[in-house]
C-alpha cells in the first residue's frame, strides 16, 4: 500500500476488528490531542536532577526488578499451558488496569513501566515435563540418536521432543541446548508507554525469531494471538503490541526449522511474554522521555557478496525517566531502549550454551548504568554482520548511549498505534516445500494472493501465488518518536528509507516484530535464482574470495515483492499517524 499500489486483500474476520473510524485492515488507536512540547525547560530540568544520583538509583532499581522477575518466573511456570491467564494473574491485571485508568500524566509527561521475566527452562516434573540435555537427535548426528520421535508432531525433522534446540545455524536439529549463560541469562523484556488514553507495549525475547501464528509447537500462542488475548485482558488496542526477538542464533529456536523446543517450554515462554506485558503495564507511572541517534559504523558491516545494500550505521534509542512526587526526574531510568542492525552470531554454538549474544550484554550494561530495564531491538539486520565479539559489541554499543539527561526530550506525549494485516504471496518454491509439510511451524494457507506495490505507479512490483501467509505491519507514535514493526529480517536499505521518510524526529524501524518470516528484501536487491532454493547451496570457498551460485538470504525470502510491500505499507501507516 502506498503511492501507485493497490490495497491489501480484505482481512478475514479474525483480523478485522478495528477501532471506530479505522478501515477494515487498519487498527489505529484513538489519539490524544496533540499538545505539549517539552522544550528546553524539560531538558534543563532533566540534566539538573539526574546526573548526580544516577548510579545509586540504577543499582537500587535494577536489583529490585531482578528480584521481582525471579519471583514472577515461578508464577509463570505454574500458570503456563493455558491461553487464559491464571486467576491470580487476571486479578493483578485487573488491578493494574484500574490503577492505570486513575492516572493522568501532566503536560510533557507520559506513563511508563517496564518488566523482565526469566526464560530459564523450568519443566514441571509433576506434569511429566522433562528437559533432555544429552543424547538429543541431530540431522547429521550419530545414527543411534537420530529419528526417534514417532509421537512428536511438532515438525518433521528427526529432533528429540524434550530437547531445546538453538536456531539459525544450518538447517534441521543441529545444536541442542545443554545449559544457558548464567551471567547474562535469557529474558523476556517489556516496556509500556501511554498517554492516559492509549498505550504502546514493546516486548523482546532472547530467541532467534517468534511467529505470529503457530501450527503445532504450541496452542494459541503466536504474537498475534498474544496481542488479542492481552488486548481483551488489559483494554489496550491489539495494534499496540510489538512482540520482537533479538535474533540471537544461540538462543532457543521458536521457529521449528532447527529442531524447535518442547511444548512445555513453548507454553512457559508464551506465559512469560504475557506476564512481562502485565507487569510492565502494572508498573506504569508518570515519566518523561528522551531519545537520540548515534553513529556506530564500526560495529557492523555489509555481509552480502552481491553488494546491493549498505549497512545502516545508526544506533537509535529512547529512555523513560522516572519522576518523584514533585514531577522532577529522580536520576534513574524506568527503561532504556536501543535499536541497531547486526546479526547476533558472535557466540559459538558448539558448547550447547544458550546465549543472548551481544544484545544481552547491551541490556545488562544499560541496566547497570541507568537502572530499570534495558531492551535491545533489531533494525535492518538482514544484510548486516557484526564487527566484534560478544563483549566488544554489547559493551561498545551500550557505551554510545548518552548519560541520563543528555538526550533530546521527546516533543509531545500523544500515543497512537496502527496495524495492517494482509495476505503475502509465497513464491519461494524452496520455502513452500519446507513450510507446507511443517518443517517450519508457521501455517501457510492454500489461499491465492496477489499484490501490486511500489512508489511508482508505472513500475509496480507484482506478485501472485496459490500459497500465501497472513501477516501484519505495525507502527506507533509517541510524541515525535516513531516506531515501526516489520514481520521478519528487513534489509538496511528498507530501514534507512523509513528513517528518511518518517516525520518523527527519531525513528526506530524495528524488524522481527510480531512474526519471523525470513528475510524481507526489496525487489531491486533480490536474486530470483537464489530464492528458488539455489541459495540453500550456500557460498563455495575459492581461496580468499568467496564465490557461490546465489546469495544465502534469498533462499529464506518469501517473495520478490515482500520488501516493497512492507516498506510502502509502513510509509503509509506512519504518514496516517501524523
Amino acid at each position: 500500500m502506498g503511492r501507485g499500489s493497490s490495497s491489501p486483500a480484505p482481512a478475514p474476520a479474525e483480523d478485522a476488528a478495528a477501532p471506530a473510524g479505522a478501515g477494515t485492515d487498519t487498527a489505529a488507536a484513538t489519539a490524544a490531542p496533540a499538545d505539549d512540547a517539552a522544550g528546553a525547560d524539560v531538558a534543563a530540568s532533566t540534566r539538573r536532577a539526574c546526573r548526580a544520583g544516577a548510579a545509586t538509583s540504577a543499582t537500587r532499581n535494577s536489583g529490585a526488578r531482578d528480584a521481582a522477575s525471579t519471583r514472577a518466573a515461578t508464577a509463570v511456570a505454574a500458570g503456563r499451558g493455558s491461553a487464559n491467564p491464571p486467576e491470580q494473574a487476571a486479578d493483578a491485571a485487573q488491578a493494574a488496569t484500574d490503577a492505570l485508568a486513575r492516572l493522568t500524566p501532566a503536560d510533557g509527561q507520559v506513563l511508563a513501566g517496564a518488566a523482565k521475566i526469566s526464560m530459564a527452562p523450568a519443566p514441571d516434573a509433576a506434569k511429566g515435563e522433562v528437559w533432555q540435555t544429552e543424547g538429543c537427535a541431530k540431522l547429521t548426528g550419530d545414527p543411534a540418536t537420530s529419528a526417534t520421535h514417532a509421537g512428536d508432531i511438532r515438525n518433521r525433522f528427526p529432533e528429540s521432543p524434550n530437547c531445546i534446540y538453538m536456531g539459525g545455524y544450518g538447517l534441521g536439529p543441529s545444536n541442542p541446548i545443554k545449559t544457558y549463560d548464567p551471567e547474562y541469562g535469557l529474558w523476556v523484556r517489556s516496556v509500556a508507554i501511554g498517554d492516559g488514553k492509549d498505550t504502546v507495549v514493546l516486548t523482546v525475547i532472547d530467541g532467534t525469531s517468534y511467529f505470529g501464528r503457530y501450527a503445532n509447537m504450541c496452542k494459541v500462542c503466536g504474537a498475534f494471538d498474544l496481542a488479542e488475548q492481552l488486548s481483551a485482558e488489559l483494554g489496550i488496542d491489539k495494534s499496540a503490541f510489538f512482540f520482537a526477538s533479538t535474533h540471537s542464533h544461540t538462543a532457543p529456536d521458536f521457529l521449528g526449522g532447527w529442531g524447535g523446543v518442547p511444548r512445555w517450554y513453548s507454553d512457559q515462554i508464551a506465559e512469560a511474554m504475557r506476564e512481562s506485558v502485565r507487569q510492565a503495564v502494572a508498573d506504569m507511572r508518570p515519566a518523561v522521555l528522551e531519545n537520540g541517534e548515534v553513529i556506530a559504523r564500526s560495529f557492523n558491516g555489509e555481509r552480502r557478496d552481491f553488494y546491493r545494500s549498505a549497512e545502516d550505521p545508526t544506533l537509535g534509542w529512547f529512555r523513560a525517566l522516572e519522576l518523584d512526587e514533585d514531577g522532577e526526574p529522580t536520576g534513574a531510568a524506568i527503561a532504556t531502549v536501543g535499536a541497531y542492525a547486526a546479526h547476533p552470531v558472535t557466540v559459538d554454538a558448539g558448547p550447547g550454551i544458550a546465549d543472548a549474544d551481544f544484545p544481552g550484554v547491551f541490556d545488562k550494561r544499560l541496566e547497570e548504568r541507568f537502572g530499570g530495564v534495558g531492551l535491545y531491538f533489531m533494525t535492518g539486520l538482514g544484510n548486516v554482520s557484526p564487527r566484534g565479539n560478544k563483549l566488544d559489541m554489547g559493551n561498545g554499543l551500550a557505551a554510545l548511549v548518552p548519560d541520563i539527561g543528555f538526550g533530546t526530550p521527546v516533543q509531545g506525549s500523544d500515543v497512537r498505534s496502527a496495524q495492517v494485516f494482509y495476505d503475502q504471496p509465497v513464491t519461494n518454491l524452496g520455502l513452500t516445500a519446507l513450510g507446507t509439510p511443517g518443517f517450519f511451524d508457521r501455517p501457510l494457507a492454500q489461499n491465492p494472493a496477489a499484490i501490486s506495490v511500489g512508489k511508482d505507479a508505472s513500475r509496480p512490483c507484482r506478485s501472485a501465488s496459490p500459497v500465501s501467509v497472513r501477516t501484519a505491519v505495525s507502527a506507533a507514535k509517541v510524541g515525535d518518536l516513531t516506531i515501526t514493526g516489520a514481520p521478519g529480517e528487513t534489509f538496511s536499505n528498507l530501514s534507512a528509507t523509513l528513517k528518511e521518510r518518517s516525520p518523527g524526529a527519531v525513528t526506530l524501524p524495528l524488524g522481527q516484530v510480531n512474526d519471523g518470516l525470513g528475510y524481507i528484501i526489496q525487489s531491486f536487491e533480490t536474486d530470483h535464482a537464489g530464492r528458488q532454493a539455489v541459495g540453500f547451496v550456500g557460498k563455495a570457498q575459492a581461496g580468499p574470495v568467496r564465490q557461490g551460485l546465489a546469495e544465502y538470504e534469498d533462499a529464506y525470502s518469501m517473495d520478490a515483492c515482500f520488501g516493497d510491500m512492507v516498506l510502502e505499507t509502513t510509509i503509509k501507516l506512519i504518514s496516517d499517524l501524523k
